[in-house]
């Protein structure tokens, strides 16, 4: 390696094979008996201009020399580099691996100047801190401010002078900054749309190989036979392709298919008449439930072990409201419904019921795609519900390895779709959990057939798990901001819109 002056691997410290020299280890002693605490292998260049400072750097930190930190807190996580001539001060949070290129400002702290009477430098100062999450890379020259999050895996271009909050996943630039480009975009963007178009050449093979006379078959375990007409509708209407050959014919089959009690067919056969422009045969409900007796059918399940049972009556209930509604003018009482369902939820978790994660998420997506989501209506708790989902979202046995079926994979997107519309809590790791399933998804499209419903294992491809995996593609990639690549939107029981809104 050249050298052209002493010192300079306290420029380029990753150089340095061994961090453990007797220069490191004088260097850690004085800071941590200033209170500082510094992880494992890091390297601070004795160089590094250190003024009113106190640190908790983790593992394999690295800040070089001509670096200044100047009246600061900083914490920071594993992996993280601060490089000549950068200047931080105030309070300062970094994720894990973050890059601080030369000349960036990180500047957590700002003058009062509220008081005209009195000279700025009079009236003190005040922070309200930064942060710069895991894998954030913040470029030469760039400035932050104070108050501002950088979210995880975002890119801050040379000379940006980033003013308020950033996105996950985002490239800004600019004075102000402005988010430039979407990352998770541009990575999946040319697949998502190369999947598209393979999906609308071999979709109108692949509902014709499950045609059976006037309606369709499938292979899907414990599903109704109406299941398959059902998707197969929604399916053709995702591509704007014919459902069948002779679509009256079909349109009224399955017109005809109507249950007379409000159950999952209602559900099912209702979206499908919906999509297919029939109005039902006639309305979901023999007598609408409504006031003391809506409250006692509500309170009438096992909302203790058995809440998924719960949530899909609930899901069968806002369903038959919303069709009695649009199609045979009933004004269905959605305060009653509403208000018991807002005072029900556990405002600790963010759901309803108690038992198991799996069941209580489960019949959380049911309840609220039947209701909330459908009405427009705001959920009670959702930042709780998004840290119970995420916390299930974790289940290995559920998400890790093969795992993973349709009805898991949207038990948890779902409910962290819905919950964005009024909160960006814990948005970072909700999107590193759907780029995971976005990129599984794209890999395990069978030619010819579709998707399993259990995606991974590739053993079934039905129209079940291809509508849904579809729509569970398509809220993957609304809630990561991709859905523009997309050449469809799910229409029917998976619809992302709100045309019930009140």
């Amino acid at each position: 390696m050249s050298r052209f002056f002493e010192d300079a691997e306290g420029y380029i410290p990753w150089t340095i094979p061994d961090r453990s020299t007797d220069e490191q280890r004088a260097v850690r002693a004085q800071l941590e008996a200033d209170g500082c605490r510094i992880g494992e292998n890091c390297y601070i260049s004795p160089k590094a201009h250190l003024c009113d400072v106190q640190l908790s750097l983790g593992d394999d930190c690295v800040i070089c020399s001509d670096a200044l930190l100047r009246h600061a807190r900083i914490t920071a996580g594993s992996n993280c580099s601060i490089n000549p001539m950068a200047y931080l001060q105030g309070d300062i949070t970094l994720g894990r691996d973050v890059r601080i290129a030369p000349r960036a400002s990180i500047i957590a702290e700002n003058h009062v100047h509220s008081d005209l009477l009195r000279p700025i430098t009079a009236q003190g100062n005040y922070r309200r801190g930064i942060t710069l999450e895991d894998d954030v890379w913040i470029g030469a020259g760039v400035c932050v401010v104070d108050g501002v999050t950088i979210g995880a895996h975002s890119i801050a271009a040379a000379g940006a002078v980033v003013t308020k909050d950033v996105p996950p996943y985002s490239i800004v630039g600019g004075s102000p900054a402005r988010v430039l480009k979407n990352r998770v975009d541009a990575a999946f963007g040319p697949r998502l749309e190369q999947f598209c178009a393979r999906v609308r050449e071999q979709l109108p093979g692949i509902l014709a190989a499950h045609r059976s006379g006037g309606g369709y078959t499938d292979t899907s375990v414990n599903q109704p036979p109406v299941r398959a007409w059902c998707d197969a509708a929604e399916l053709a209407a995702m591509f704007g392709i014919p459902a069948a050959e002779d679509g009256d014919a079909f349109r009224q089959a399955l017109r005809v298919l109507q249950p007379d009690e409000v159950e999952y067919g209602t559900l099912a056969l209702g979206y499908a008449l919906e999509v297919q422009g029939v109005r039902p045969a006639h309305p979901m409900q023999k007598a609408p439930l409504a006031g003391r007796a809506l409250t006692d059918w509500l309170e009438q399940f096992r909302w203790e072990g058995d809440v998924w049972h719960a949530g899909h009556k609930v899901d069968c209930l806002g369903t038959a409201f919303y069709h009695d509604r649009k199609f045979f003018g009933m004004q269905p009482d959605l305060d009653t419904l509403f208000g018991w369902l807002d005072a029900h939820c556990d405002p600790a978790t963010g759901l309803w019921g108690k038992g198991g994660l799996h069941d209580c998420v489960n019949g959380f997506y049911r309840l609220t795609r039947g209701t909330y989501a459908q009405f427009g209506r705001p959920l009670p708790h959702p930042e709780q519900a998004i840290d119970t989902v995420l916390r299930h979202a974790a289940d290995p046995a559920l998400f890790a390895g093969k795992a993973g079926t349709a009805c898991d994979v949207l038990d948890v997107i779902h409910p962290l779709w819905l919950c964005r519309r009024q909160t960006s809590h814990r948005l970072r790791e909700g999107m590193e959990w759907a780029v995971v399933w976005i990129d599984r998804i794209l890999d395990n499209w069978t030619d010819g057939k579709g998707f399993s419903f259990d995606l991974l294992l590739q053993d079934n491809p039905t129209l079940m798990g291809t509508e849904m995996w579809l729509s569970i593609l398509y809220l993957l990639c609304d809630y990561t901001g991709t859905a523009r690549r997309l050449c469809y939107y799910p229409h029917g029981v998976h619809r992302t819109g709100t045309p019930a809104e009140s």
